[in-house]
């Protein structure tokens, strides 16, 4: 069976293939530095490895299980070189997320290495993420407001791997003021279901090229969504929702407002910017799966597309295909 798989994603696409095949040796090997090395060595055969980008970015992951950060980081450098948008660099480091001793050496190598707890900002992937993309996790405001903690939801296949929830209920939320360097303002959400048609959601922006500031003295810009924009949302899974009105300041203190019956969940915000007002959110379990999480999750449809655990522990025939490639 899972030859059979393995030769079904050959026939499809040759580079692809070989990619996914990288990076389910890998998954299936993340302990063993001798095989690591062994994947490594097959990756670096290739010619034309600067071509595709999902095959620098299981080279980068390889990398980093092996401890081998500078590598590591020059593949993921390269990566920001050839991706055509900020979210394309989002979607890439899904991949890269677990590895905190990675985002450490990153954030010291790029002198980013000071405290940003004020922020809420407690951990160095998400002070990578911030620094580096401009990238604000919700989830960082537990950590200045504890009562938010009963609204926070875990959520494995989020790059934050935690989201703030409306759970029908009003909820408002200001963030810090954030230094974001674009002028577009993108929201991360994922309205599941509108529960009452009297409801709104409103995006406030205050924002200033000052650090020092007066609240008088800030710009103020703002944007509802009515009952009828919203419901344009509903269901759609995640997106980005970019804010239509052009930020020309630097200093942004972003803040949300729902109000009525929607159930609602936030990932975060950043600055960029988007070709579309919507714009949807690919998923890097499509091309390369972690298959150790993704698994219970795939819709039954899509099911035989996939890697059960039973067929991944069947390692002799998997790396009989590998070894042939």
């Amino acid at each position: 069976m899972v030859f059979k798989k393995c030769k079904e994603l050959l026939d499809f696409n040759d580079i692809l293939a070989k990619t996914q095949l990288f990076h389910l040796e890998c998954l299936l090997n993340k302990n063993n530095s001798t095989e690591l090395n062994n994947i490594l060595t097959k990756i670096n055969q290739i010619s034309n490895i600067k071509d595709s980008e999902l095959l620098i970015l299981v080279r980068c992951k390889v990398y980093v299980e092996l401890k081998m950060y500078h590598e590591a980081m020059l593949d993921l450098n390269l990566l920001y070189t050839k991706t055509h948008s900020h979210i394309d660099d989002i979607f890439y480091i899904y991949l890269l997320r677990e590895y905190m001793d990675f985002w450490l050496y990153l954030n010291v190598n790029n002198n980013n290495n000071n405290d940003l707890s004020e922020f809420g900002i407690v951990n160095e992937f998400s002070k990578y993420m911030y620094k580096r993309l401009r990238v604000y996790f919700i989830s960082n405001l537990v950590n200045l407001n504890s009562k938010l903690h009963q609204l926070q939801e875990n959520d494995i296949l989020l790059l934050s791997e935690k989201i703030i929830s409306s759970k029908n209920e009003e909820l408002y939320l200001n963030l810090p003021m954030l230094y974001f360097r674009y002028y577009r303002i993108i929201w991360k959400i994922n309205v599941k279901e509108i529960l009452n048609k009297d409801c709104f959601i409103k995006f406030i922006i205050k924002s200033t090229n000052s650090e020092q500031y007066k609240d008088s003295e800030l710009e103020h810009y703002e944007h509802v969504l009515k009952y009828e924009d919203v419901l344009k949302l509903e269901g759609l899974d995640w997106i980005e929702y970019q804010f239509p009105i052009i930020v020309k300041e630097v200093y942004v203190q972003p803040s949300i407002e729902i109000n009525g019956s929607i159930n609602m969940q936030i990932d975060y915000v950043r600055c960029g910017f988007n070709e579309e007002e919507i714009t949807y959110i690919p998923n890097i379990g499509d091309l390369l799966p972690n298959f150790h999480k993704f698994c219970p999750h795939v819709p039954e449809t899509f099911k035989d597309k996939y890697f059960s655990r039973k067929e991944m522990e069947n390692l002799l025939e998997l790396k009989d295909i590998i070894n042939h490639l």
